[in-house]
């Protein structure tokens, strides 16, 4: 009315409307999400690159102009209450231009109190990796922001988002996701090609051609970004309340495997992290592999170039096999095919300290420091955790170094267990506290230690270090607690 349009702007004059956002910003900061049990009717024809920056990169780009923010506020207002169009281009965006960078997040009506958390919380990249607040994060909350809206039925109504997110034995009509047409088909596809690898459909689906479906759902997550969040969504769809055990538990190794291809976004991934941590999956081994494979993920990436079916191979064997890296150093050493029965000290040990020796370690300037070809390290570890000990392609003492690094990282329980941790550091200059502390160790992990003490102390010799300008202190910073 024209009342109303007189008071905004005599609102937008004295600058009450940068006050609200402020206190909007603050709001949406501390209060808990509140789901919303209707979502909007998205119209997959109109998805546009605006909305492409705001899903796929991260809200890495999010500096918006002080001038910007009670027009910002004001614009959402307004697509809020349907007074005006919803933006379908960035010419359509106030502050887009001139140099401006500035997320289309702002813009969307989808927006409430979890993006903004999302973006506080990722801006300091300097910050150590927590897992995600399941009261926050988890497939429901991703889903009533960005799943697509459904309807069907001669009234066209729309589907529950709780029945979105949940298993369905029928094929998928469209994508759950916002997608572009060239992409529909694909997303189609994918949902039957999991469907038939996890069992829940009355196809007769032989060995071969699972695996070659698998071989195509990860080279199409390879190729296409867009698509790689719809995988994981669907897949984290059919594990949930699914009727069947085996199937469930097939459904969560498949998302072990596809995690060796692609990573989902920057926008999914707390999500999945707090979904998978939540998550009734059958095995402890299984949840500790795919705890595994998120971390690796979130450290190291995707990767560039499609996957060949002999990689595969060894990806598909990986999550049959004892957890190499990511398990209890007791566990390890307990498992006959883990350990050398001769010295106790588990295989995978023995092997990269062989290699980093056998490669010329000592002879290299920043052993441990530099960190080795990044597909290199991953096509070892991948070998390593699929049991295999051909290591012939591997020309670069790095590799071994940046995988003895990851083991001992990645093992579930600290070396050093936590309990001792302020005893190491409160006396490291006294050797009769050290001894102390490692008399307290766990019989395993004191083995394991000398062992890698013995071979650290070989780098140090002067003649060793003046090659590889590492010395006592450099090596305590890498290995240090």
């Amino acid at each position: 009315s024209e009342t109303a349009l007189e008071t905004l702007k005599e609102t937008l004059n004295t600058g009450q409307i940068a006050e609200d956002n402020a206190q909007c910003e603050a709001t949406t900061t501390t209060e808990p999400v509140e789901e919303e049990d209707e979502y909007e009717d998205e119209q997959h024809d109109h998805f546009d690159e605006t909305h492409i920056s705001t899903m796929y990169l991260g809200h890495a780009d999010y500096s918006v102009p002080a001038s910007a923010t009670a027009e910002t506020f004001r614009r959402s207002e307004q697509v809020r209450r349907g007074d005006v169009a919803r933006p379908r281009n960035r010419s359509e965006v106030p502050g887009s231009g001139g140099g401006e960078r500035m997320s289309a997040l702002d813009y969307f009506p989808r927006q409430n109190s979890i993006n903004s958390v999302m973006m506080h919380t990722q801006r300091n990249r300097s910050m150590p990796s927590i897992r995600a607040d399941s009261r926050l994060y988890g497939m429901r909350t991703f889903a009533s922001t960005q799943f697509a809206a459904q309807k069907r039925g001669f009234l066209r109504r729309k589907v529950p988002l709780e029945e979105m997110v949940s298993y369905t034995s029928e094929a998928l009509a469209r994508p759950l996701m916002n997608l572009p047409r060239e992409l529909m088909r694909d997303a189609t596809r994918s949902f039957r090609v999991i469907q038939r690898y996890m069992g829940n459909v009355d196809d007769a689906v032989t060995p071969e051609e699972k695996f070659s479906d698998v071989l195509w759902l990860c080279n199409a997550g390879i190729r296409a970004l867009l698509l790689r969040d719809e995988v994981f969504c669907q897949l984290a769809k059919q594990v949930t309340g699914n009727p069947s055990p085996g199937a469930a538990e097939r459904g969560w190794t498949l998302l072990g495997v596809l995690l060796y291809a692609f990573r989902p976004t920057q926008l999914l991934l707390p999500h999945l992290d707090a979904f998978v941590d939540a998550a009734p999956v059958p095995t402890l081994r299984l949840r500790r592999f795919l705890r595994l494979q998120l971390g690796r993920v979130k450290r190291a990436g995707g990767r560039i170039a499609e996957m060949s079916a002999s990689e595969l191979q060894l990806v598909m064997t990986v999550p049959s096999q004892p957890l190499v890296f990511g398990g209890q150093l007791d566990e390890i050493v307990g498992c006959t095919d883990l350990v050398n029965c001769h010295t106790g000290l588990p295989r995978v040990l023995e092997q990269l300290t062989t290699l980093i020796v056998s490669l010329g370690g000592d002879r290299t300037e920043g052993l441990f420091r530099v960190p080795g070809d990044s597909d290199a390290v991953a096509l070892t570890r991948l070998r390593i955790e699929a049991g295999q000990t051909d290591f012939s392609h591997v020309h670069d003492p790095n590799v071994p170094a940046s995988l003895l690094k990851e083991w001992l990282r990645d093992l579930a329980e600290p070396l050093v267990p936590e309990s001792l941790y302020e005893q190491c550091v409160s006396a490291p200059d006294d050797p009769a506290t050290a001894l102390g502390v490692m008399s307290l160790m766990p019989e395993s992990s004191m083995h394991v230690l000398k062992f890698l003490m013995r071979f650290l102390a070989g780098l140090l010799l002067p003649d060793v270090q003046e090659r590889t300008k590492m010395g006592a202190s450099n090596l305590a910073l890498v290995f240090g607690p």
